[in-house]
C-alpha cells in the first residue's frame, strides 16, 4: 500500500503570483511577491504537520488539489445555491498557478521536488468555507 499525505489549508486559495522584478546595481533580480511567499509558508507550515514523522518522498506521486473559494457576498440566495451545487464554477485564480503554488510548497517538506509529479488533479469550487485540500500519495510501478 502507498503512503497518502492529506493537509487541508484554511482560507481562500491563492495561485503563484507573476514573478516581479527589480534592479540593483545595473542587475535585473526576479523574486516571488509577498502575498505569494506567505502562503506558500502556511500551505509548507500545514504540509509539514501532516508529513509528522514520515520521510520526504523521493518517488514519482500524484497530487489532487481541491480548491473552495469564498461565494462573493452581492450574489442572490439562487446563485450561492447554485454555486453550492457546484453549478457554477469560480473563474478566479487560473487552477495551474494554484497547483504551482502548492507543489512549490511542499517542495523539500512532503516531496523532494516538484518534478516527481507525475499525475495532478486541481478541482476549483465554491464554499461557504474557503479553503484548499491537498492529498499527495506515492504511485506504485
Amino acid at each position: 500500500m502507498s503512503l497518502a499525505i492529506y493537509f487541508v489549508v484554511a482560507g481562500q486559495p491563492h495561485g503563484k503570483g507573476r514573478p516581479r522584478a527589480s534592479t540593483r546595481g545595473g542587475f535585473v533580480r526576479l523574486y516571488t511577491d509577498l502575498v505569494t511567499r506567505n502562503y506558500e509558508a502556511l500551505v509548507g507550515k500545514q504540509a509539514a504537520l501532516a508529513m509528522g514523522d514520515f520521510d520526504i518522498l523521493d518517488t514519482p506521486v500524484a497530487v489532487r488539489i481541491n480548491a473552495y473559494y469564498n461565494i462573493p457576498k452581492s450574489w442572490t440566495k439562487k446563485k450561492k445555491a447554485q454555486a453550492i451545487a457546484g453549478e457554477i464554477v469560480p473563474g478566479t485564480s487560473d487552477a495551474d498557478n494554484v497547483a504551482k503554488s502548492i507543489c512549490d510548497a511542499i517542495q523539500n517538506i512532503v516531496i523532494t521536488n516538484d518534478r516527481n509529479v507525475c499525475k495532478l488533479t486541481v478541482e476549483k469550487r465554491f464554499s461557504s468555507q474557503p479553503r484548499v485540500e491537498v492529498c499527495v500519495y506515492e504511485v506504485l510501478p
